[in-house]
């Protein structure tokens, strides 16, 4: 059924470019317009699946360090909510490593969100590394380690206030996802559920929190008419943190 739903798409497609600006005659542009609408209409389908169907996937891989690496995955969850892809981290064999699988354009998107709030939190971690130097190693990371994952938490849930509350094209949304399902069954990626660990110093926490706040999210991503853009046709909201083999 998939087969035949990718084949029609591509018809869709084929009928959609005969225009008079790609060279057809004005007669048989009509007669293509006119397929193709009875094709949409006989079929189900809308020119927007036809369009999602052709898009091309990417995988980008991304491997972070120390502390603030641990604790990408729950930062990547939150943009995976927003950017339409899906995410795993590395597991126990790449503690550190992050993953998103999508249309390329929003892993695009995705994996410049990641670096943006990365770089603030390692920019903050090393403040905190300077300022707590003269403590033992391990009272050292007993303050780092919380102090990122507030950070981490709160770069997430501020990511998740910046999705749009109602979103259409709820049949896209169920589209899209069983699209990357399918790539992933191809890939042979399997996904396995993983759960985070309370911090232990609650001030540290707090203080990460806090220094998140100050992070722009929006640098260099063309503000809202690119949010817009991201998030108008639909959005695979994500569950738990994941880990993959391969």
């Amino acid at each position: 059924m998939s087969s035949d739903r990718e084949k029609l798409a591509a018809r869709i497609r084929a009928l959609r470019a005969k225009t008079i600006e790609n060279g057809c005659t004005e007669a048989e542009a009509l007669a293509a317009a006119e397929k193709l609408a009875q094709l949409l209409a006989d079929h189900n389908m809308t020119l927007d699946e036809a369009d999602l169907r052709a898009s091309p996937f990417t995988r980008h891989d991304h491997t972070g360090v120390g502390a603030v690496g641990l604790k990408l995955w729950k930062v990547a969850l939150a943009v995976a909510e927003l950017t339409h892809t899906r995410t795993w981290s590395g597991g126990r064999d790449a503690p550190t490593g992050v993953t998103f699988l999508g249309l390329s354009h929003e892993v695009e998107v995705a994996s410049y969100m990641l670096s943006i709030c990365e770089r603030a939190m390692q920019t903050e971690a090393a403040n905190l590394m300077r300022a707590v130097r003269g403590l033992p190693h391990i009272k050292q990371a007993a303050k780092v380690v919380p102090f990122v994952d507030g950070m981490a938490d709160r770069l997430a849930a501020r990511i998740r206030d910046m999705i749009p509350p109602v979103v259409p094209g709820k049949g896209l949304i169920v589209l899209r996802a069983a699209l990357i399902d399918q790539e992933m069954a191809r890939r042979g990626i399997e996904i396995e559920s993983g759960r985070a660990r309370r911090p232990l110093d609650t001030a540290a926490y707090h203080a990460g929190q806090r220094a998140a706040d100050k992070v722009a999210l929006n640098q260099g991503l063309g503000g809202s008419d690119a949010l817009v853009a991201l998030t108008a046709s639909d959005h695979a909201a994500l569950g738990q943190r994941r880990g993959a083999k391969p």
